[in-house]
């Protein structure tokens, strides 16, 4: 995860934009409250930088 941390970093995406975490097929509830937590996350963020330079090429 570090090495593809540090890859998503050189490329302007930023490193929470990644995650992993382990969660059983037993674990439903948390499975659902990690999903939650990360599209959250993903929404402060925004739209993904990768977007605007595929947008700005195009112009």
């Amino acid at each position: 995860m570090i090495v593809l941390s540090q890859m998503l970093d050189f490329c302007g995406i930023e490193k929470e934009r990644l995650r992993a975490r382990w969660v059983s097929s037993a674990e439903a509830p948390e499975f659902v409250e990690e999903i939650n937590d990360f599209v959250d996350i993903l929404k402060k963020l925004g739209p993904s930088p990768l977007g605007k330079e595929q947008v700005e090429a195009v112009a």
